[in-house]
């Protein structure tokens, strides 16, 4: 709370202080706080309301004042030019007018901003600072404590004040609904009771208590209570405040719960949005640096069709410049045409691979065939193949190998296990592909198999691990077999390794062959 509180007296109130107190803002909340100060009424409350500022004529909370004989003011600066105020409470939903309060308000004048946001956290600061200079008045004190729970009634957050035994002495009406329990019920019971249901104060690692903390230091303490509620889990946000009498002795506490459970679903969801993003983005970049390798590979493949066109096209030209062709020759041209539209076709799915290898797509669940895609990247890499002097084996089972999932994640797991393969075998070797369902039949299973340098016993468990490898630096970063990892997990199937050093390394995934691992894979790529 910003300022001095300089209450002033009243008649009626015995010669007692008596806060003047300006509202800024008149819909529901300020019609009810309007109500609370009328009805207790400035000889219980030690405060009244000594004006109003609202620009709409229509609004409840100024109507209902100016019905109490209230002044009404249609702008804030008219109210900040009131005499003799104390207190500012912001009712208004529009964040200028707290900004105009700050501006214009004299210094001593002090600000609560708006209850349903900070206003208990700053209510409990001045409320103990305004007991702690009116501590030997126990007059005054009644009033602050009147005050204090008649704007503790208005808040949304639980508030009870306990003893020193955990018996409560006050709680309010949010706590009380929390609770599911009536004011006589809650007065005298623990703390524990109400919260956990519990018989003995809570004292664990995972449930500590803030007010024994409060007690033994005379400190606010601070934690985060798991609270069940017919097995639904909420979470809270415990802080305690110590009360102290004349003496300065801490002999009751102020406890502030806050639910917290939509604040860290919220936080939980956007974490786990970022988490998907950086994957997304870290998937692609391994798709990059996989499209680099298979360039100079493409080049080659395509290289040879466009070869046999030319010397097709140059054939064809010579003959026609010499003259008209004979039949013969046409039937020749025929042929040679033929041939230059197939290695064309040839060209255009060679580069429509690479397309479609290097196209950022968004996560799309469908039925794929496992196939189609083997038969793409094998194309694509074959020429890299010749050149590292490794054969190919491929071995597929007759039987679909049709899964559901995301037709690009799963060639990027792909084109990710085959080049693993060809980099474990830098002096050539053999690379088997196979494919088939597994041995319960339930599975769609593909297996990589290199005879390659294999990996050793000890980095088997850690193969998975972000940023774990054993390749040279410079050579990759270890994320590789990370994304994929989490790509098989999120279409509902699993990776097996087999791996002996020096004689090779089998990599097995399996995975569901029907729609059943969709809404899954929905999921995790939504």
């Amino acid at each position: 709370m910003q300022g001095q509180i300089e209450a002033d007296t009243a008649g009626g109130t015995g010669g007692r202080p008596v806060l003047k107190v300006g509202v800024v803002g008149g819909g529901r909340e300020c019609l009810d706080l309007v109500r609370l100060f009328q009805a207790r009424g400035p000889e219980r409350l030690g405060a009244k309301i000594a004006g109003l500022a609202e620009p709409d004529p229509e609004a409840a909370g100024r109507r209902f004042a100016a019905e109490q004989g209230i002044p009404v003011f249609r702008s804030v600066e008219a109210l900040m030019e009131m005499p003799g105020l104390d207190l500012v409470v912001n009712l208004s939903p529009d964040p200028s007018a707290a900004e105009r309060v700050r501006r214009m308000k004299p210094e001593h004048v002090a600000l609560i901003d708006r209850p349903a946001g900070g206003l208990l956290e700053g209510l409990v600061e001045d409320a103990l600072s305004l007991m702690g200079r009116l501590g030997a008045q126990a007059d005054e004190l009644s009033r602050v404590n009147s005050f204090v729970g008649a704007m503790a009634e208005l808040t949304e957050i639980g508030v009870m004040i306990l003893d020193d035994d955990y018996r409560v002495a006050w709680i309010n009406r949010s706590a009380l609904n929390r609770a599911r329990l009536t004011r006589e019920e809650a007065l005298g019971r623990y703390c524990f009771q109400i919260s956990h249901n519990a018989r003995t104060p809570c004292d664990s690692l995972e449930t500590p208590c803030p007010m024994k903390e409060t007690l033994r230091t005379g400190q606010l303490a601070h934690a985060i209570h798991e609270h069940m509620d017919q097995g639904q889990a909420s979470y809270c946000d415990v802080s305690t405040f110590p009360l102290f009498n004349r003496k300065g002795e801490a002999v009751q506490v102020l406890e502030v719960i806050r639910d917290i459970t939509s604040d860290l679903n919220a936080k939980l969801e956007r974490r786990t949005r970022a988490i998907k993003d950086d994957l997304a983005r870290l998937v692609q970049e391994d798709k990059m640096i996989s499209l680099g390798k298979l360039v100079a590979s493409v080049a080659h493949e395509i290289n040879n069709p466009i070869a046999s066109i030319l010397t097709f096209n140059k054939l064809m030209l010579k003959t026609i410049r010499e003259g008209t062709p004979p039949p013969e020759e046409l039937a020749a041209f025929e042929r040679y045409l033929d041939l230059s539209v197939l290695e064309a076709q040839r060209c255009g799915r060679i580069v429509g691979n690479l397309l479609s290898f290097a196209r950022r797509q968004p996560i799309e669940p469908k039925r794929i065939d496992l196939a189609e895609i083997l038969d793409r990247i094998v194309t694509l890499i074959r020429h890299q193949m010749d050149l590292a002097n490794v054969s190919l084996e491929v071995s597929l089972d007759k039987t679909p190998l049709e899964i559901w999932g995301d037709y690009t994640q799963i060639q990027q797991c792909l084109t990710n296990f085959i080049f693993n393969a060809l980099e474990a075998m830098p002096d050539g070797g053999r690379l088997a592909i196979r494919g088939g369902p597994d041995a319960a039949g339930r599975l769609v299973r593909i297996e990589i198999e290199d005879t390659g340098s294999g990996i050793a016993p000890e980095h088997l468990d850690r193969i998975f691990e972000p940023f774990f490898s054993t390749k040279a630096e410079g050579h990759g970063v270890g994320l590789g077999l990370a994304m994929v990892y989490g790509i098989i997990r999120d279409h509902r199937g699993r990776i097996e390794v087999e791996s002996e050093p020096g004689r090779g390394t089998t990599f097995r995934v399996l995975l569901p062959p029907g729609p059943a691992g969709g809404d899954g894979l929905m999921e995790a790529g939504s």
